[in-house]
């Protein structure tokens, strides 16, 4: 992975840098709109509270005029005793009509009405002519009627626009409790309607509800209790998701004012200080990034050199150099760094030469370890032939052996598989000799694999043991069998007998040494000089490395199966990637 793909020192200093600012402004102005938002929402409180307040009061005021207007009426002698009169006279109801008239000049927002109790229950209307109405079946004179009340009030609600309330009075004799009249004042509150029409753009509404929880007035919004707690206290702030509501009870009344208070507009100025905040914060991170990354990027000039330089040395050039400009920390490490890779090429090349020298050195003295092991048997076979006076024998063999010694003596650690084949053939014909042709040899061998080039001695020394162990104790009908195939990039080699097998015992031995030799060969040369298995699996190991592998199959009474797998090279197109190295 590059560069690109790692997070730099100066993006991380300068992510932290941002977080940083980040973080300790965000704080300030979180702590400042905290702050600002919990006083704002206080003020706005009592402001509400005042404002409720203010316009509970201006309730009293009205319904205390109202009173002492009533009470001037009904407690006037003159009055009374007009009201008691049995007959109505022309007179009395001009001086009447005149005393309405005098109120209705100086209150012209008051409708005043008088009813007179007739001595046999007929009522009439002073302010009109005749039998007007039968107002015994209404409700506010049962009312006054029935509890004993001196007034009531009446709420004709929020109907058409008008803001219309009426008062109803007793009027007493003076002489006793009897009722000889009532006194009724229709009430236009369109002035009180005004005074709660504000100039606040913070209130969203006004609403004035009776005794009974019916609106009488609202502007803008109407507003119910929202809990149980508001319907029964008198005065109080709460607090809505949108709104802040101040509410209280008028005394003489009983209506509830409930005004709200917009959030909205009782933040709309906060709002406006966090925009221009932010617009700050924006800047002060701008400038930031163009100030901090120009002067990190002086700063960090020779460490992105040597971390460049690292990259290299890591992508296999190990040649790289990195300059430095400054004299700093950074560019002592640069010199740190030159040096180090100075002397790691040459203790690359120490080593490599010492690598070649050694495997030299292994594979030429695993190699002088097959000729004598080999010249020893067929001196023997040679021997065996010219003490039963086999002479035609002795020559045949003698030419294999001709043929054989010039290609042992060749100084080549490698050969093509062509002639490695036909070294094979050659040492079958001496042991069938010697052997009396107790057994076949028999060749499937892929023609493209011919000119490939292996190790020297790769499959003489198996077929030697596969003969010499496998059908040692076969005396008729022994087959071996040597199948060279092509698997792709790979040569795959079987040699099978029908011999003896192996026991179980020593097959896992086998195996268990091979293994070992693998990481440790020359600590084993000494030890299986006489074993042609391991030999050849040392050698090939040494000359493949990976690429190489070899497996052993055998079964008791059956028989014993070679499998290697060596690289597919062709002798003179450069399709090898082993090194050749010559004795």
């Amino acid at each position: 992975m590059g560069m690109k793909g790692k997070r730099s020192l100066t993006h991380k200093f300068i992510r932290y840098l941002i977080l940083v600012i980040l973080v300790s402004n965000c704080l300030m102005f979180l702590f400042q709109y905290v702050i600002t938002r919990r006083n704002m929402k206080r003020q706005s409180m009592e402001m509400g509270l005042d404002l409720m307040k203010s316009n509970l009061t201006m309730i009293e005021q009205r319904f205390e005029n109202i009173d002492n207007v009533a009470y001037s009426l009904i407690y006037n002698r003159e009055i009374i005793r007009f009201l008691k009169n049995d007959t109505v006279k022309a007179a009395d109801l001009n001086w009447l009509n005149g005393v309405e008239s005098l109120y209705y000049n100086s209150h012209p927002d008051m409708q005043l009405s008088f009813y007179k109790a007739g001595k046999y229950g007929s009522v009439y209307s002073l302010m009109q002519a005749g039998d007007i109405e039968d107002y015994r079946y209404k409700k506010w004179y049962q009312e006054l009627l029935w509890t004993g009340k001196e007034k009531i009030l009446l709420s004709g609600g929020a109907q058409n626009e008008e803001f219309m309330v009426s008062v109803a009075y007793r009027i007493n004799d003076v002489y006793s409790d009897d009722a000889v009249g009532y006194l009724k004042i229709d009430v236009d509150l369109e002035m009180l309607k005004k005074s709660f029409l504000h100039n606040y753009s913070q209130v969203a509404g006004t609403t004035i509800l009776d005794e009974q929880g019916k609106v009488l007035f609202y502007d803008k919004l109407v507003i119910q209790p929202e809990t149980e707690m508001m319907a029964k206290e008198e005065r109080g702030v709460y607090e809505t998701k949108e709104y802040i509501m101040s509410c209280g009870i008028s005394q003489s009344t009983g209506w509830r004012l409930c005004m709200a208070m917009s959030k909205e507009e009782l933040f709309r100025n906060q709002y406006m200080l966090i925009r221009t905040l932010l617009i700050v914060l924006a800047s002060i991170v701008l400038i930031t990034l163009l100030v901090s990354g120009k002067f990190f990027n002086i700063i960090t000039v020779n460490y992105k050199r040597l971390v460049k330089g690292m990259e290299e040395v890591k992508e296999g050039n190990l040649l790289a150099v990195v300059e430095a400009d400054t004299q700093d920390e950074i560019s002592l490490l640069i010199l740190e760094f030159n040096e180090m890779l100075l002397k790691l090429n040459e203790l690359i090349r120490t080593v490599e030469a010492k690598q070649a020298l050694l495997k030299e050195a292994e594979i030429k003295a695993l190699q002088q370890q097959i000729n004598p092991h080999f010249m020893h048997n067929i001196m023997e076979t040679i021997m065996g032939l010219a003490s039963e006076g086999m002479d035609r024998e002795v020559i045949e063999v003698s030419e294999c052996m001709s043929s054989m010694l010039r290609y042992n003596t060749r100084f080549e650690n490698t050969t093509t598989l062509r002639e490695e084949v036909e070294q094979i053939q050659n040492y079958v014909k001496v042991l069938k000799v010697r052997f009396e042709d107790r057994f076949e040899v028999f060749y499937d061998i892929d023609q493209e694999c011919m000119d490939c080039v292996i190790v020297k001695f790769t499959l003489q020394p198996l077929v030697e043991n596969a003969i010499s162990h496998g059908l040692s104790g076969v005396w008729k009908d022994g087959m071996l069998r040597v199948r060279v195939k092509r698997e792709e990039d790979t040569i795959s080699i079987l040699i099978y007998d029908n011999g003896t097998g192996i026991k179980p015992e020593h097959l896992e031995e086998m195996r268990v040494r091979l293994e070992e030799t693998t990481e440790r060969p020359l600590e084993y040369i000494d030890q299986y000089k006489s074993l042609g298995i391991l030999n050849v699996h040392l050698r090939l190991r040494m000359y493949y490395g990976e690429k190489y592998s070899i497996e052993i199959f055998s079964k008791l009474g059956k028989g014993t199966c070679f499998s290697l797998k060596i690289p597919f090279l062709l002798a003179g197109t450069g399709q090898t990637d082993v090194p050749e190295l010559s004795v």
